[in-house]
């Protein structure tokens, strides 16, 4: 017998424009952030067998017109699946979860404004949003 599983989100993701970058204090690489909103973000990244955020301590959020962006936000990855369509041969190209821990309010305050100016509407909302039944 199968169970259907219903998932709601407290808080509706935003599908982030092109321009918008996570970068880890232990790394020199950015990554395109999928999408966002004010409890975490997820993006994708090209797995090369060392886990993105891992040891890291903090994260920043930088835009293409504002290269210091949000510094110093603690996370947590909550995950890091395969998402089995390449794209190339021989990459494996994953996608991470990542919850923000613990914001100031200057930080918040850049947040709401780089969701505002850096996303499109919501990623579920439209005619595939899942309801309440």
């Amino acid at each position: 017998m199968r169970l259907i599983q219903f998932k709601f989100r407290k808080r509706r993701r935003h599908k982030a424009r092109t321009g918008l970058y996570v970068t880890f204090d232990n790394t020199l690489s950015r990554n395109q952030i999928g999408d966002i909103n004010m409890r975490g973000l997820s993006y994708y990244y090209e797995d090369h067998g060392f886990t993105m955020g891992m040891r890291a301590n903090a994260l920043r959020i930088v835009t293409t017109d504002d290269p210091t962006g949000i510094n110093h936000i603690p996370f947590t990855i909550v995950s890091d699946r395969e998402t089995g369509s390449l794209p190339f041969k021989n990459r494996r190209i994953n996608r991470q979860g990542i919850q923000f821990n613990g914001l100031s309010l200057v930080q918040k305050r850049k947040l709401r404004d780089i969701i505002q100016h850096y996303t499109h509407e919501p990623a579920d909302s439209g005619k595939n949003a899942s309801r309440p039944v």
